[in-house]
C-alpha cells in the first residue's frame, strides 16, 4: 500500500467517524402504565364490551381500552377509558371522532366518576375535573393529556437512527417557581412510511392546570411507518 492509498483510507475513516454521533441518554424510571386500566380490568369491560356492561353499551362503546396517554397521576383518580364505536354513524357527533388513518371507527373518551360513566372529550372539562395540579405525577398526566405528546423511557444510544444531538433526557418532571417542567416527545407524524423527525418537547404545567410548550428540539430522524393517529382531547390550544 502506497502513501496515497494510506492517506485515502485515513480520510475515509475520519469521514465515517464524523457521521457517527455518540449520544448520552439520561434514564429515568418508567411508569406503571397498568394503573391506567385497572378499574376497566376489574369491571370486566376491557376489550370487546360484553352485554353485562350496560352503561358503556348505552354510550355506544363496542370496545373499551385505556387511553393513549398516562393518567395515573391525576387527582381525583377517576379512570379514563377510550370508547370505540364500530358500526355506522357516531352515536353522538358532539363527542365521537374519527381519527386520521386506516381505522375509521368512531372514538371518544369516557370517564368513570362516582359509579357512573360519562363522555369526556373536551380539554376544558378535563381541567375542571382535575385542576389544581399539585404534584409532578399529576403534571405529567396533565401535560400528556392536554398536548398529545408522549412519554419515552426506552431511548437507546445504539439505536439505528440519525441522532442530531449529543445528549437526551428521557421523560421526567422538574419543579420550578412557575409550576412543573415536563419533558415529553413528539414527532412529525404523517400517514405512510418515510424518514420522520423526532423531537424532545419541554412543557410547562402551572398549578392552575394551564399548559404551555416552552421549548422544542429535533433529536433524531428515523424511517417510520404510521397508519393511524391517536385520539386526543380537544377544545383548547396551548397557552402562548
Amino acid at each position: 500500500m502506497n502513501q496515497w492509498q494510506r492517506l485515502t483510507l485515513i480520510v475515509l475513516g475520519l469521514l465515517l467517524a464524523s457521521c457517527t454521533r455518540t449520544v448520552t441518554i439520561t434514564e429515568y424510571p418508567s411508569l406503571d402504565w397498568s394503573a391506567n386500566v385497572q378499574q376497566l380490568r376489574d369491571s370486566g369491560c376491557q376489550g370487546q364490551v360484553p352485554a353485562s356492561c350496560t352503561e358503556l353499551i348505552a354510550l355506544g362503546c363496542a370496545e373499551a381500552q385505556g387511553p393513549g396517554f398516562y393518567t395515573g397521576g391525576l387527582q381525583p383518580p377517576y379512570p379514563i377509558i377510550e370508547c370505540i364505536h364500530a358500526d355506522g354513524e357516531a352515536p353522538d357527533p358532539a363527542f365521537f371522532r374519527q381519527v386520521n388513518g386506516l381505522d375509521t371507527r368512531y372514538r371518544t373518551f369516557v370517564i368513570y366518576q362516582e359509579g357512573t360513566y360519562r363522555y369526556l372529550i373536551q380539554k376544558s372539562a378535563f381541567q375542571a375535573l382535575f385542576a389544581p395540579v399539585e404534584s409532578p405525577e399529576e403534571a405529567l398526566s396533565f401535560a400528556m393529556a392536554l398536548t398529545g405528546f408522549g412519554a419515552r423511557f426506552d431511548l437507546d444510544p445504539d439505536a439505528e437512527v440519525e441522532y442530531l444531538v449529543d445528549a437526551i433526557a428521557e421523560t421526567h418532571v422538574e419543579t420550578t417557581p412557575e409550576g412543573y417542567l415536563v419533558t415529553l416527545f413528539d414527532h412529525a407524524q404523517q400517514m405512510g412510511c418515510d424518514t420522520v423527525p423526532f423531537y424532545t418537547v419541554q412543557v410547562l404545567v402551572t398549578p392552575e392546570g394551564q399548559v404551555q410548550e416552552v421549548a422544542r428540539e429535533e433529536i433524531y430522524r428515523s424511517y417510520a411507518c404510521f397508519d393511524f393517529e391517536a385520539l386526543r382531547l380537544e377544545g383548547l390550544t396551548l397557552v402562548d
